[in-house]
């Protein structure tokens, strides 16, 4: 983890992450002071529930094990609950430092948007982390009965439920739901001790659900750097053919480029990604400053991420075959890369029109966006290629 932590923290990427989280939080400020105090909005608490009940799902337990023989490590079927309870813990400790955060930052909000006191506050906290700890052992609990690994209980425990419990302890007194939850936790617990002792361990499952748990990461990962772990499958799509070029023996790369990038999930992906998440903090930023920075650094990172497909066919004996020089292939890509970090600016640009009712900024942030993807497809992009060289 600390090995891509340092790919994804770079000095760029936290300065930014500065400018973005204190241009929320004076926003975000600026809007609680904006609210007089106990107004007590009929939106609010439903608000938060929905908030809470999202942020809960953040966190799995992570119980680091892999693939092995199947053979080898079934003796050790006696010695699994000391270990997973130790996993347990330290995911625990994990997602219950994320909770508080979360809750944190709603403080704010609850206290000044409801009629919530300090003691009601305290409480709902107390709620979220039993709700926590109990989401964790149905994961627990997924680990030697496969019911409790299927959708229906996944839907039923940890969205229903927690809303469910969450919004009572909104609207009526938290206390009552603390016992609530706190009373399914000794339940839980004797129940996870019982089938200890009657249940097989679900060796093949806890690999697999530690596995999708590892990808989420190295998909973040990749966003920063190339992730080798990740190996993303190709998809036709032949549905979006007819918006490709067609294939043309002088410029063979032009067609390759198009559709790796439309058919390799790994870049197709990373774009809808990205333009998804960039396209939602525009729409909340309200200071044309923090606009023009955002659109940059999400131009800048889609850029950054799509130079790799570049190297994409060079492990493929017959594109060395081409009659194709190296400049022509070059070309062929900034092209593709042109156009596709060209929709992204015209879609911030556009996001930016409708969040301030003017098209001058958007108009203003296209220029600028348009600028930036000139250098980076040129002496940049030229740069990053000759280093990998």
């Amino acid at each position: 983890m600390f090995k891509y932590l340092r790919y994804v923290f770079n000095d760029h990427f936290v300065l930014a992450l500065l400018f973005i989280f204190g241009g929320l939080g004076l926003g975000y400020s600026n809007y609680l002071k904006s609210l007089p105090l106990h107004a007590d909005y009929f939106y609010a608490k439903p608000l938060v529930a929905l908030i809470l009940v999202v942020t809960l799902q953040v966190g799995n337990l992570a119980t680091l094990l892999k693939s092995a023989d199947i053979v080898f490590i079934s003796p050790k079927q006696a010695e699994m609950p000391s270990y997973l309870n130790k996993a347990f813990n330290h995911s625990l400790l994990f997602a219950w430092g994320f909770d508080i955060l979360v809750m944190l930052c709603l403080a704010p909000f609850l206290l000044y948007a409801t009629t919530f006191t300090s003691i009601q506050l305290i409480y709902l906290g107390l709620v979220v982390l039993s709700l926590k700890y109990l989401l964790l052992k149905r994961q627990y609990l997924a680990l030697y009965q496969h019911k409790f690994a299927q959708l229906s209980y996944k839907l039923l425990l940890d969205v229903f439920f927690s809303l469910l419990i969450c919004l009572g302890a909104l609207y009526f007194n938290g206390l009552y739901f603390v016992l609530i939850t706190a009373a399914l936790g000794i339940y839980v617990e004797r129940m996870v001790k019982q089938i200890q002792t009657q249940e097989v361990f679900l060796w093949e499952v806890a690999i697999a659900n530690e596995q999708a748990r590892m990808l989420v990461l190295y998909r973040f990962f990749n966003l920063f750097t190339d992730v080798p772990f990740l190996q993303a499958a190709a998809k036709r799509r032949k549905y979006l053919d007819r918006f490709l070029p067609r294939p043309k023996p002088k410029h063979p790369y032009h067609y390759l480029y198009w559709r790796a990038l439309v058919r390799n999930g790994e870049y197709s992906d990373l774009i809808i990604r990205l333009n998804l998440l960039g396209a939602i903090i525009l729409y909340f930023v309200h200071e044309p400053w923090l606009a023009f920075l955002v659109s940059i650094l999400f131009i800048y990172m889609l850029g950054f991420q799509l130079m790799a497909l570049y190297r994409h066919f060079d492990e493929i004996v017959f594109t060395h075959l081409y009659p194709v020089t190296e400049k022509q292939k070059l070309q062929a890509f900034q092209r593709v890369l042109q156009v596709t970090l060209g929709i992204s600016a015209l879609l911030f640009a556009v996001i930016n029109s409708l969040q301030t009712n003017t098209w001058l900024l958007g108009g203003e942030i296209a220029v600028v966006l348009f600028l930036e993807i000139i250098g980076l497809t040129g002496p940049y992009l030229k740069s990053r290629l000759g280093k990998r060289a």
